[in-house]
């Protein structure tokens, strides 16, 4: 009999606990053909989330609960679940119940007829808000551009389905810059996907806001691609023709202006014109520079080697 793991991060989850795994309960009961644990990392909570996930493992003994030291990240929570799934296939998904756990037998089947990986993939955003919408094909967009054979799928969370193999070699990544929905695609295997309906949050809040988002697609990129890099290279080639059709464009003013200067009265001032060279430079050298600070400080969180997450326990039901 087959075991499938169910990474679920939590942090500050009280409101959600029972109701996710009444629904997860739901779903699995009834696939009798294939052996369940649910893995639930809890994430550094302040609320009563780790009591009520201990509490919950009398009535469900297939939940094994992580605590993690203090609150590391969502990315973080997903990784330490990955290391502790022992199942044949591992599915991560949000406590706050948006993507559908009523998927899974479909995915479960996928997965059955030989796909290593199982997406699941929003079917529409049209519940977003207009810029939530727009950033997001943008940052799929850009990720489609800059990360080269690193085929990100768009509209793709971490909800899916991945096979053992793909688990162990997601596990053995040592880069603490670590994004799940970036390293599944670099793997490859093998892969399909099943489309869903993205629902509303049945209670608390969302903990993942503009700012999570941002930095998501920060280090996604970052992770994924080295291309900005030459950013700087194309712009100064850039600088360099604007350069010299403007020194000949001066050259030829300058002429003129010695021929009869009432022609070209007040247009052209050299201060004028020193004053727009410089302030062009100083914006492009601040760019360059800041896609330079940016790669330099993800590899000095490279070069630190700090554990990704510190897991204090692990609590499971003694068989």
């Amino acid at each position: 009999m087959k075991k499938i793991s169910i990474v679920v991060p939590m942090y500050n989850e009280e409101a959600m606990v029972d109701s996710f795994l009444a629904r997860i309960k739901q779903v699995i009961d009834p696939l009798t053909d294939y052996q369940f644990e649910i893995v639930a990392v809890n994430d550094g909570s302040r609320d009563a989330t780790l009591a009520l996930l201990i509490s919950a493992q009398k009535k469900e003994p297939r939940l094994k609960v992580v605590n993690l030291a203090r609150n590391f990240g969502h990315e973080p929570a997903v990784a330490a679940g990955l290391h502790v799934a022992t199942g044949d296939a591992v599915i991560p998904i949000d406590a706050d119940l948006q993507d559908p756990p009523e998927i899974i037998p479909e995915m479960i089947q996928k997965w059955q007829e030989g796909y290593f990986v199982v997406n699941a993939r929003r079917a529409s955003r049209k519940e977003d808000s207009m810029m939530k919408r727009w950033t997001a094909k943008k940052f799929y967009d850009y990720m489609q551009k800059l990360s080269g054979k690193i085929k990100v799928p768009a509209n793709v969370g971490h909800y899916r389905l991945i096979d053992r193999k793909v688990v162990d070699e997601v596990n053995l990544l040592s880069e603490t810059n670590r994004v799940f929905r970036v390293q599944v695609p670099y793997i490859g295997y093998k892969t399909t996907e099943v489309l869903f309906a993205r629902a509303k949050r049945e209670h608390g809040k969302s903990h993942y806001n503009y700012r999570s988002m941002f930095d998501l697609a920060i280090n996604a990129i970052i992770s994924s691609s080295i291309k900005p890099v030459y950013w700087g290279l194309k712009i100064a080639i850039g600088i360099g023709v604007i350069t010299g059709v403007s020194s000949l464009t001066e050259l030829v003013l300058f002429t003129i202006n010695l021929v009869n200067s009432s022609l070209l009265n007040g247009i052209n001032h050299p201060l004028w014109l020193l004053l727009n060279v410089l302030f062009f430079v100083t914006t492009i050298l601040l760019f360059v520079l800041g896609i330079i600070s940016i790669y330099v400080g993800k590899t000095f969180v490279e070069a630190q080697k700090r554990p990704f997450y510190i897991i204090e326990d692990v609590v499971e039901v003694q068989e």
